[in-house]
């Protein structure tokens, strides 16, 4: 009864603690879609209150993709060296900071504040997302069945509400700073209950001590030089593209090219986070029956349709059409790519640190290339950039062909999990180690 009303740490959790920790590692997921979400939707305000044009909104963002590496880069020490729970903490302190900073810069306003800001926000971001999906892999193995697609789905849902609540925000008049005080004093209330319950051990673990600073790019190593999986990563830095550039640049399109207000900007984007999402929801199913390459070049193709719509349209209802196939297209892209790193169980961790590195080294190239490009071209054009990247997911798709974790009627499954691999990634947990804790799926529970 102790363990369950305190959250002591503890390596033998029974049925309802488990269940306490699912439930708030959900809210983790929830939390960090809906601080995402917070900034992008208010992101036109941002831009206007600092008074920036494309290309400068750009570059400043690009602070945020440089924070995301660094915390990159230490997260899997951090995570062996102090457990999730201290690591959860300390970021969860870090974006409250990181708020707080954006909130003075646009009152001030000041650019360099602002890329400080989200320089800190990008970094936290990091810990953030490595602590809880390690916590959902410790609720995976203790449940014995693959749930891990339900945390990912919370995610989305809090994705989805704070578009909402930013569109509702933006519509009242409410000014981008007191948005923002206001949801970074909720999300940081909300993590300082939940973080205890979500951890069921969270100390540091011995299984992890091989870690090391460096991130993926460490654990990767000689597969940099494997042209099969130099194929992946250029696949998923395209994929990759159609999910980071919506985020980045979609609202802000919507307001400079249509004409339309910030609330409808996050509207439209809401769109194409419930596209996304809904065909996420029903990927597996979908990857069993058609296979990898076919749902791959649909998705190519979904997106590249989308994005000619968007960029050509005069017909503004057809925008909403253009979105949707972008979400669409934009869903199955990365779990397919990193199922296919991990499908050599041998090699399954340093092959998902490999693409994953490539995804992002895109985060920091993408939206300066887009961004530079709305300097001379409206925006929507601009986002013309995904379409061709693309289509070379259509040309190479087959560079995705393989048994995933697809097997046959009485025969054991052979390979690691895509979401083993991506922790053993992450944290520097060895392909063994990610064999060992991930969930025994042999009873068909997929």
């Amino acid at each position: 009864m102790s363990s369950r009303l305190t959250f002591t740490p503890t390596a033998t959790p029974d049925a309802s603690r488990v269940r306490i920790a699912r439930f708030s590692v959900l809210g983790l997921f929830a939390l960090m879609g809906f601080s995402m979400a917070t900034l992008m939707a208010r992101l036109p305000s941002v831009s206007d209150a600092l008074d920036t044009s494309t290309g400068e909104l750009a570059t400043l963002v690009m602070f945020g993709a440089f924070g995301a590496l660094a915390g990159l880069l230490v997260t899997g020490w951090a995570v062996a060296r102090f457990g999730t729970r201290l690591v959860l903490t300390w970021a969860n302190v870090g974006v409250l900071v990181a708020y707080l900073t954006i909130v003075m810069s646009v009152e001030m306003p000041s650019r360099w504040l602002f890329a400080l800001g989200y320089f800190c926000m990008s970094f936290s971001y990091s810990f953030i997302n490595v602590g809880m999906n390690a916590e959902a892999a410790v609720i995976e193995r203790h449940m014995g069945r693959a749930v891990m697609s339900q945390f990912h789905a919370a995610f989305s849902v809090g994705l989805a509400v704070g578009l909402a609540i930013g569109a509702a925000a933006s519509q009242l008049g409410i000014a981008p700073a007191w948005h923002f005080v206001g949801a970074a004093i909720f999300m940081t209330i909300a993590r300082i209950l939940i973080i205890p319950a979500a951890t069921i051990d969270g100390t540091a673990n011995e299984d992890t001590r091989a870690a090391s600073i460096g991130g993926p790019f460490a654990t990767a190593k000689k597969e940099y030089r494997n042209k099969h999986v130099l194929l992946l990563g250029l696949l998923i830095t395209a994929a990759s593209m159609t999910e980071m550039t919506a985020g980045q640049w979609l609202a802000l399109s919507i307001v400079q090219d249509f004409g339309g207000t910030e609330a409808i900007g996050a509207v439209v984007y809401w769109v194409f986070v419930v596209a996304m999402v809904t065909v996420r929801w029903w990927g597996a199913p979908i990857i069993a029956k058609f296979g990898r390459v076919v749902v791959l070049r649909v998705s190519a193709s979904s997106v590249i349709i989308g994005l000619l719509i968007f960029a050509l349209t005069p017909v503004p209802w057809l925008v909403a059409v253009a979105v949707a196939l972008w979400g669409v297209g934009a869903a199955l892209g990365v779990p397919i790519l990193i199922s296919a790193a991990a499908d050599d169980p041998t090699h399954a961790a340093a092959r998902v640190a490999a693409i994953t590195s490539f995804s992002t080294v895109a985060g920091l190239l993408v939206p300066q290339i887009v961004g530079q490009l709305g300097e001379f071209f409206p925006l929507r054009e601009a986002l013309l950039v995904v379409a061709v990247s693309s289509t070379i997911t259509l040309i190479f798709a087959q560079g995705v062909r393989g048994e995933g974790n697809i097997r046959l009627p009485g025969r054991r499954k052979s390979t690691v999990s895509a979401e083993a691999a991506t922790l053993a990634a992450d944290t520097g947990v060895s392909p063994a180690q990610a064999r060992k804790n991930a969930p025994d799926q042999s009873n068909g529970d997929h």
